[in-house]
């Protein structure tokens, strides 16, 4: 089963068909979990999908030793434009391999469109530096965000964004700068001109909580202006 399937039978219950449009082109997601009392955050992707289960897995050196077990309950969380999409699972089984962890998960339920705060968007123009790792190779795209919340970023390019190592961004608010980790979540193209461009978005993985409220403080100061 594809990822196009998962998709549709992932969001097809409860909310409409254009949310098939929208998530076609995932890359990585958020996946919440407690353990020990504590609530961790990992990024993860989809390996493959089985008849009665899905596949997901993570990458060791960016998770480390922060990891679900076997019956921890997941809140698998899909950043996308117009909110995210939150789902509940729960661990079956797990594959520790030297690069990757592999997750045997249940198929999401009780899928529902939540605007937490921190995913509360702007149209703020930013500056940003991203630095990309790339097969010990090093690329660094600057520029101003499309839009922006406490938890992610949109940018504007015009090429296709390549398979990554790492991330890093820098952004540039009149009075902070902020730097944080990123994911690559999802991109879309743009049909406005005859030179081919992209939407990129990203997710902010290791922002910390007093920037996540002053980038939400912003957006929020720029919507009443």
């Amino acid at each position: 089963m594809d990822i196009y399937i998962f998709l549709f039978l992932l969001f097809n219950n409860n909310v409409m068909s254009e949310i098939f449009e929208e998530y076609k082109n995932l890359k990585s997601f958020e996946v919440e979990f407690f353990d020990n009392s504590m609530l961790h955050r990992i990024m993860c992707k989809i390996k493959n999908i089985e008849i009665d289960r899905i596949l997901i897995y993570s990458e060791n050196n960016k998770t480390k030793d922060i990891k679900p077990k076997i019956g921890t309950n997941l809140t698998l969380n899909v950043y996308a434009e117009n909110g995210i999409y939150t789902s509940l699972s729960r661990v079956q089984n797990i594959e520790e391999q030297s690069d990757i962890t592999i997750y045997a998960i249940d198929f999401p339920k009780q899928n529902k469109i939540m605007q937490r705060r921190e995913y509360f968007r702007a149209n703020l123009n930013i500056p940003y530096e991203m630095t990309i790792l790339r097969n010990n190779k090093t690329d660094v795209l600057e520029g101003e965000t499309v839009n922006i919340c406490g938890k992610g970023i949109c940018i504007k390019n015009n090429k296709v964004f390549l398979p990554y190592d790492d991330i890093s961004v820098l952004l540039k608010f009149k009075n902070k700068n902020i730097t944080t980790k990123a994911e690559y979540v999802y991109s879309r193209a743009l049909t406005e001109s005859e030179i081919p461009s992209f939407y990129h978005a990203f997710m902010l993985t290791t922002i910390e909580q007093t920037d996540i409220d002053f980038i939400v403080g912003q957006c929020f100061l720029y919507q009443l202006s």
